[in-house]
């Protein structure tokens, strides 16, 4: 039997730019707990089949409150290509049903990315969390960014109550709230003409990706940075997701090309293919961040120990002070910053 429970609770309503939104949405309510708790039961084969994109299946969710949803049935789209083989398990999307969102009283925004564990190793615990340090990182800098919520889990196989997995992840914002949250629309393009796209928040995507030690994006491609068209600007903003190939999770599955100028798989690239005339103002701004984000990967919430979050931060600094010891003129489009070691 299905069960929902509001548990009373006051309602978190999302901080938007004033477009008047008024309903709560589901990833607001479940961010207002701590200690979310989730179960996914669904018959373990079905995740493997490669052809198969959505399966069926229940959800529990409780927190340090009590039970937020029990059996509640739910479909399980399974994402990402690469990962769906690479991985035990694939990347989900949650897409709980309309009908109970309105019973709860929330919106109908019905789908949640749920990031999964790819190794079932004290690894792929370390590289959640090392990602959604990134995240945390990025929204600190700018509201132009994905909110997330650390969960814990527990995969049940339908078929066999004595087969589980217990793992965690982390809930990412659906994009319909984070554009109810701004006031922008998700559009879907390649390669859009530079002016065109808002300056500060490109800026910030690059910038960033350059620190973490992240090649793995683009605009021009659309890969792993999506546009968001801002009317009040006039513009597309840049929102960058998926870090799990960066140097700061050095995730040992993924797959890096050495292309020339690089001698190892942890150098530092800049990938800032707009605005290339602008690099060094790019660059040399966002190096103002530096006391803020320092400080950010000590006190973030997570499991990481000091003595990580020390190497983390160490790495972070290194990439600081290159930045603000070289030339202007040598603050270029694919400048190259050679790894030093200490992740």
């Amino acid at each position: 039997m299905r069960k929902c429970c509001l548990l009373g609770v006051l309602i978190v309503f999302s901080f938007t730019k004033g477009n008047g939104q008024d309903v709560e949405c589901l990833f607001n309510y479940l961010s207002g707990f701590d200690s979310l708790s989730i179960t996914l039961t669904y018959p373990f084969d079905s995740l493997y089949k490669t052809r198969q994109e959505e399966i069926e299946g229940t959800i529990d969710i409780s927190s340090e409150r009590g039970d937020i949803f029990v059996d509640e049935p739910i479909k399980l789209d399974l994402r990402g290509k690469f990962r769906r083989m690479n991985c035990v398990m694939p990347p989900l999307m949650l897409n709980f049903r309309k009908s109970t969102l309105k019973d709860m009283g929330l919106n109908d925004h019905d789908d949640i990315k749920l990031v999964t564990h790819c190794l079932d190793t004290e690894e792929g615990e370390e590289n959640l969390l090392e990602e959604r340090l990134c995240y945390l990182l990025y929204e600190s800098l700018t509201p132009y960014s994905y909110r997330t919520t650390w969960v814990t889990i527990r995969y049940q196989d339908t078929n066999d109550s004595a087969v589980f997995i217990d793992s965690k992840g982390f809930l990412i914002e659906p994009d319909k709230d984070l554009e109810d949250r701004l006031s922008v629309e998700e559009t879907k393009r390649y390669n859009p003409p530079e002016d065109s796209i808002d300056f500060e928040s490109y800026s910030f995507t690059a910038a960033f990706n350059f620190l973490i030690g992240n090649r793995d994006w683009s605009v021009v491609m659309a890969r792993n940075a999506k546009l968001f068209y801002d009317a009040d600007k006039g513009k597309y903003v840049v929102i960058p997701y998926d870090f799990d190939y960066c140097n700061i999770v050095g995730a040992s599955y993924r797959k890096m090309v050495l292309w020339e100028g690089l001698k190892h798989p942890k150098d530092r690239v800049y990938f800032g293919e707009y605005f290339s005339d602008r690099a060094a103002e790019i660059l040399q701004t966002f190096a103002k961040t530096e006391n803020g984000i320092l400080h950010r990967i000590m006190v973030s919430p997570g499991n990481l120990s000091e003595k990580h979050r020390k190497k983390i931060r160490t790495y972070c600094e290194t990439w600081y002070k290159y930045i603000e010891t070289r030339k202007t003129k040598d603050l270029a489009f694919e400048m190259v910053m050679p790894y030093k070691g200490g992740l």
